[in-house]
């Protein structure tokens, strides 16, 4: 049996933070002797010189056995303490090692996109998503690495092509390190067994060295050997692949049956399981720095709730025993997606409720009846859009069938707005060849409006012919075989999963400031086509001067213009057309992968980090303030009804955006009974009115300004900040800012 969690929690958190406070360890010598075999391995595929990583990380790197600890994870590959935030741009260690090698193909685009982002048209630093992935858990634990070797030796004796040959070789080296790093952590573990006097830590030494001789390498066959083969092989892909594998996966799917197996055999029970679970989930806190940078979070998240393959609703004794754990220790991190329908029990809307009545603001809920038919829509089979998980934030992704990269490239809705106002932000149409001709009038509104899709069509077309160029050069820039070989498909076909060899393989650009844009575009048909109070021209100079000219006027659109959200019949249907129009304008054209581009208003923190450049907007906003957040009506409108904004929320099909679009709610803090039922009801209300993705966040902005002046007396306050939580009082001040300056909402 492993230690006492509760007991030695803080033993634990010691252990852990004398070993990752030294982060990044110096890999030096073991990154001089990988460029040596690199050389030597000039003429072999791209898989195989990636495979080098897998090697070096076998033979050349430590590994670190935390005797507080029942799982084993720990290689010195250098990588940073906050890593697995981002792939990119690459990290010190090994698995920056490889694309490091590569990096002319993302300069090329950086350079491209340069002055594109200069002027907050178009964010992004590289031509792919390294920060979002999922390992294909199901598979691993079902089949072990020795059954992706028995694939690819059976492949191979197909006679492939020679990339075929190579991928293969490249997947059965990586699994052979696996299988070789897992054995020295079995031998470690007797070897410290020897001189390990406290029984306590003995058993979990004594635990490490039976599972490490058998996983990841056999199928998992126990509650516990399926959380040791999660952790291992998510941190091994985190540490060598290049890319930020976020995804821990859809754990009270995946461990429920090894639960009820080990239960029933008098192995286990809820209190023992608990107890693993509490080991398992506190490494992610306890390795991140919490408490140091402005974005003190993890990319890592897990999944509860939803349902399996056959659409059988999951709520079970794992889903409880996460959110205990959560809810006695007090963690942040690894974010909660949970999965919600209106089949789900009543017990897990008021167990969620309650923990986030309780201040603790560490969830996103998934609308599995939107999200599922989101993907279906896009010609994926049902069953296997059923099994999602969410990729870092909110963003999601099919388990084990799917690569999707939809959280790396942004466009923002408002500056195209404004391109209409602004010569200079049209510097894109006028290099790049997008086919869309500047009209010498627009008349009426709907010329405006049509005019405003055009734009949005054109810049798109010419975004998918630069990520689709860029994109092919994936399988030299960081191929990922041994991530690869746990993806349907892959093995099958040969094909890495940076060239298409998943199932599914779609891309997103995600439309930054939705609610900003439609309110700039109600006010210009108020004020210039239906009253006439403004030419386009004027209204133009107006906002070129910041409203200076004329603030009144400003006053004006700002307060008496109308506004999403606010609920009436004419906004409501303009909302639901604009959210169809932009859908249709991103969704469909064929990326490198094979995949198709899908429809994403998931928009991160690029509501303020596409703010600087974007002038002052039509809806009364002021230059250098922040846009919109997700698909939210703006803070400035203040709109603070949550009946009135999810009625307008009916009127929009998000089926149209599988890659999600997401409903922040700011709510005052209540702690009570009926604060619990409130936020039950709000989430059930969610759900009816056809939301996607929704992120509650209790708060008392008086409080926030007393933790802002004296930060050491609120140490413990958690916030959503925008897709990930953290201490408010970690975070820096014009981020504090902006959370105190939200709208928060009322029934």
């Amino acid at each position: 049996m492993a230690s006492d969690f509760a007991t030695h929690r803080e033993a634990i958190l010691e252990e852990y933070e004398e070993y990752y406070r030294d982060c990044p360890y110096d890999v030096t010598p073991v990154k001089e002797i990988l460029d040596q075999w690199y050389e030597e391995a000039k003429d072999r595929t791209p898989y195989e010189r990636k495979a080098l990583v897998y090697r070096a990380a076998a033979q050349l790197c430590e590994i670190r056995i935390f005797r507080q600890s029942p799982f084993f994870f720990e290689v010195k590959t250098g990588r940073i303490r906050n890593s697995s935030q981002n792939g990119f741009p690459p990290g010190p260690g090994l698995e920056g090692w490889y694309m490091d090698k590569q990096m002319h193909y993302a300069e090329e685009f950086q350079e491209w996109i340069r002055p594109y982002r200069e002027r907050d048209l178009i964010w992004g630093d590289i031509f792919s998503d390294l920060a979002h992935h999922s390992v294909g858990y199901d598979n691993l634990l079902a089949k072990g690495l020795k059954g992706f070797v028995q694939k690819a030796r059976e492949q191979m004796e197909k006679q492939p092509s020679p990339a075929a040959l190579g991928f293969y070789r490249s997947v059965i080296e990586g699994c052979e390190a696996l299988r070789q790093i897992a054995g020295r952590f079995s031998a470690l573990a007797q070897e410290l067994l020897a001189g390990e006097q406290d029984q306590e830590l003995r058993d979990n030494l004594s635990m490490i060295r039976e599972a490490a001789k058998r996983v990841p390498w056999e199928p998992a066959e126990s509650f516990y050997e399926a959380l040791c083969v999660i952790l291992f092989f998510k941190e091994m892909m985190t540490g060598l692949e290049g890319v930020a594998v976020a995804v821990l996966g859809h754990l009270d799917r995946l461990l429920e049956p090894y639960y009820i197996r080990d239960c029933e055999r008098g192995e286990l029970d809820y209190e023992k399981a608990k107890n693993l679970m509490a080991h398992f989930l506190i490494h992610t806190d306890a390795r991140w720095d919490l408490t140091g940078d402005e974005f003190a979070s993890t990319n890592n998240s897990l999944i509860i709730g939803g349902c399996d393959q056959e659409g059988n609703v999951i709520y079970n004794d794992i889903t409880r025993m996460i959110l205990e754990v959560y809810d006695e220790y007090e963690l942040v991190n690894p974010k909660i997606q949970a999965r919600i329908s209106s089949r789900h029990p009543e017990e897990y809307f008021s167990r969620t409720a309650a923990m986030i009545a309780g201040g603790k603001n560490v969830f996103s809920f998934l609308n599995d009846d939107v999200i599922i038919a989101s993907n279906v829509r896009m010609g994926k089979d049902l069953k296997d859009a059923r099994l999602y998980s969410a990729g870092g934030c909110q963003e999601p992704v099919l388990d084990n069938t799917e690569l999707n990269c939809r959280a790396f490239l942004y466009l923002s809705l408002p500056q195209l707005v404004n391109s209409f106002f602004d010569d200079s932000l049209n510097l894109f149409f006028e290099r790049e060849d997008t086919g869309y001709e500047k009209p010498e009038h627009l008349e009426t509104f709907e010329e405006f409006y049509e005019n405003y899709i055009a734009k949005l069509k054109s810049i798109y077309k010419r975004l998918v012919e630069v990520l689709n160029h860029y994109g092919a050069f994936m399988r030299e820039f960081d191929p990922c075989p041994l991530l690869s070989a746990t993806l349907t498909g892959c093995l099958e076909k040969g094909i890495d999963m940076t060239e298409g060899g998943a199932i599914y393989n779609p891309t997103s650009m995600p439309l930054v400031g939705i609610g900003t844009a439609i309110n700039s575009l109600l006010a210009i048909k108020e004020v210039v086509y239906d009253k006439h109070m403004l030419s386009l021209k004027e209204l133009g100079a107006l906002l070129q001067s910041n409203f200076e000219a004329d603030p009144r006027m400003r006053e004006y659109l700002l307060n008496r213009c109308p506004k999403y959200g606010m609920d009436t019949p004419e906004v409501n249907a303009f909302a639901g057309r604009i959210f169809h129009d932009l859908a249709t304008a991103t969704s469909g054209p064929v990326n490198n992968r094979g995949g198709r581009y899908e429809a994403s208003l998931f928009v991160f923190y690029l509501f303020d980090w596409m703010k600087e450049q974007v002038g002052a907007t039509s809806d009364g906003r002021l230059a250098g303030t922040a846009l919109s957040r997700g698909m939210n009506p703006t803070d400035i409108s203040g709109i603070s009804n949550t009946a009135n904004i999810l009625h307008t929320l009916k009127k929009i099909d998000m089926t149209d955006y599988p890659g999600a679009g997401v409903l922040y709610l700011e709510m005052p803090l209540m702690k009570s009974e009926p604060g619990t039922s409130y936020l039950a009801r709000t989430m059930k209300a969610f759900l009816e009115a056809g939301g996607s993705a929704l992120d509650l966040n209790l708060l008392d902005p008086q409080v926030l300004k007393k933790a802002r002046e004296n930060p050491d007396a609120y140490k413990n306050i958690v916030v959503r900040v925008c897709g990930f939580s953290a201490y408010f009082t970690s975070l820096d001040t014009h981020i504090q800012d902006e959370i105190i300056g939200r709208t928060f909402v009322n029934g």
